[in-house]
């Protein structure tokens, strides 16, 4: 057996350590660099923690798997001119990190332009990658070997792999992976992935739409689709959804996607600029609206049509597009469909975990069969001692009382019940977009005037709902038809209807459309975090609390001691639970 760092260097870069076939430790770059969305590069810092926590440095290194992400020129032998898709990520890469990618290229074009030009496959790419410059420079072993995965590969098997199901479904959707592939549907059986059907016409990519809208009404692509999904429930779609169907529809055969712009000159500039005219002087309300309807009746569709033809019950899916909570609680709710797993790091973060897992099934044939498992938990990330925590509170010159896990459990439960915010700060930080009670802002889910006055406190829109985290025993209770995205809701990837006579009781966590966005917390996942809530549950009567990520606007989520305690000085908490340390919100100096 041997250790393999898995690496996603293409947006929301990321790195991740297996060792002897067991994942150690998986961090997003973006949270060690305090760059939001941080990617379309090396994720160096990720790299050296990943391999820290697993008590390792590079030179450990037996095997890298990577996607064909971005790369230094420097290691790219004869680079070719970037494609319309080299171009629309640079430009995506600057408006998400304000960085120029100066000296960046991009591994998939590379593979692209081999490919058109009949050069053969993934050992041709090789041919023109400078192994022995890499490994040197970044200080690996010269004789570690190097792998490239498949972008659309990664995330299927990750989600099959993780699903616990012995077999399924797996679809795979976001803006583009490798040589234009957007869509993948896959049957998972022993272990293995059989893919049935790709998408890869230029113009008709789910994520590249979705993407447009986003920008089209002022936000930030592939950073605020969160916020066209929050508006939509406030809109009318029957006003523009005929218009957008022009620009993404299923295609003749059910199993693709198709759009008046597939393989145009510039079909996905196209493609965006009809957007742009399309929504006009609109409300920016029924423009979102009628995108989410038709984003989601055409894939919805799709699903449909492939859990038909294949005969299975049981689905796994990731890919950015499945970050749409809403499209995914559709999904779960076809009568086709008995269960529904979403990979957590659903974007490009997670393809170093999917790149690791291939890369062991090459190097032990029926890894995947025999290993497979029901996903758990992603409490991957650094996971800050004692010892650590009090001296960054004794560095910062603050008051505070270490209290034990049972006195810290106490006093946030009796400040949330009384109405106020308290950053939690515990365990082994989270991998993907979620936050999971390890890195949560905490507070009580019965002030409905809190998604104006909180938001703005966190410099966030104040038409984005909260989230809640609830105890699994009272799931049903709750929401409705819980039971097939129940182990996609442990990880908050999919909406519930909250049953309607607890609307009122929480209205700090259901939206405008009768839903919320649950977290199911279980004892034997987060012994912590279910404690907190079982505690306000006595104190309140009611079995979850209102979980947020920590941070502010346009930031990372929280990762070390040092940003968490950063939050209570400015007082975006009112108090901080860190560890076992409370931390008042007067942060008063002795």
């Amino acid at each position: 057996m041997s250790l393999i760092l898995g690496l996603a260097s293409s947006h929301d870069a990321s790195a991740c350590v297996y060792r002897d076939g067991v994942l150690i430790s998986a961090i997003s770059e973006e949270r060690l660099s305090r760059i939001k969305c941080d990617g379309g590069h090396l994720p160096l810092l990720a790299i050296d923690a990943c391999l820290s926590m697993a008590g390792a440095t590079r030179k450990d290194v037996d095997h890298i798997a990577s996607i064909y992400g971005h790369f230094p020129e420097r290691f790219i032998k004869r680079p070719t001119r970037a494609k319309e898709l080299e171009r629309r990520l640079s430009r995506a890469m600057r408006s998400l990190t304000g960085r120029v990618k100066d000296t960046q290229f991009s591994a998939g074009s590379l593979l692209k332009s081999l490919r058109e030009r009949g050069a053969g496959g993934e050992a041709r790419f090789e041919d023109h990658f400078r192994r022995a410059e890499f490994l040197s420079e970044l200080g690996f072993r010269n004789d570690a070997r190097l792998h490239f995965v498949d972008h659309h590969l990664t995330h299927a098997l990750a989600a099959a792999f993780y699903s616990g199901f012995p077999d399924c479904a797996v679809i795979t959707m976001d803006g583009e992976g490798d040589l234009d592939m957007h869509h993948g549907s896959y049957v998972w059986r022993e272990g293995a992935l059989e893919l049935r059907h790709r998408s890869a016409t230029v113009g008709c990519s789910p994520g590249y739409f979705y993407m447009d809208v986003t920008e089209k009404l002022g936000f930030r692509p592939l950073r605020h689709e969160g916020k066209v999904l929050g508006l939509a429930a406030f809109g009318d779609p029957s006003i523009l959804a005929e218009g957008f169907r022009k620009a993404f529809r299923i295609s003749a055969d059910g199993q693709g996607f198709e759009s008046d712009f597939a393989n145009l000159p510039r079909a996905y500039d196209a493609r965006a600029e009809y957007i742009g005219d399309l929504i006009g002087a609109h409300k920016r309300e029924d423009v979102a609206a009628a995108a989410q309807a038709v984003f989601e009746e055409v894939i919805v569709a799709l699903v449909r049509n492939f859990l038909v033809e294949t005969g299975q019950r049981r689905l796994a899916v990731n890919g950015g597009v499945f970050a749409n909570v809403k499209l995914n609680q559709r999904i779960a709710a076809l009568p086709e469909c008995d269960a529904l797993f979403v990979f957590p790091g659903m974007s490009d973060t997670g393809n170093s975990v999917g790149a690791s897992l291939a890369v062991l099934d090459r190097l032990q044939p029926g890894f995947l069969r025999y290993k497979a498992h029901k996903l758990e938990t992603v409490y991957w990330g650094p996971d800050p001692g004692a010892d650590e925590i009090r001296a960054e509170l004794d560095r910062r010159g603050l008051v505070y009382e270490e209290l034990g896990i049972e006195g810290v459990t106490e006093r946030t439960a009796q400040a949330i019940h009384a109405g106020k915010v308290v950053g939690w700060f515990q365990g082994g930080m989270e991998f993907g977009p979620r936050a999971l009670g390890n890195r949560s802002m905490v507070a009580a889910p019965t002030d409905k005037s809190i998604n104006d006055w909180f938001n703005a406190r966190l410099e966030r829109s104040e038409f984005m709902p909260f989230a809640p985290s609830a105890l699994v025993e009272y799931a049903d209770q709750v929401f409705e038809n819980v039971e097939s995205g129940r182990h996609a809701a442990e990880f908050m990837t999919i909406t519930f209807d909250v049953r309607p006579e607890w609307r009122s009781k929480i209205p700090a966590v259901v939206h405008v459309d009768g839903t919320a966005r649950p977290q199911l917390v279980r004892r034997d996942r987060n012994s912590r975090y279910w404690g907190l809530i079982e505690r306000y549950r006595q104190l309140s009567g009611i079995p979850l609390i209102l979980n947020t990520s920590f941070n502010v606007h346009e930031e990372p989520i929280v990762c070390g001691p040092a940003e968490a305690i950063q939050a209570v000085v400015d007082k975006r908490v009112d108090h901080l639970a860190i560890g076992d340390f409370w931390v008042p919100g007067e942060v008063a100096r002795p």
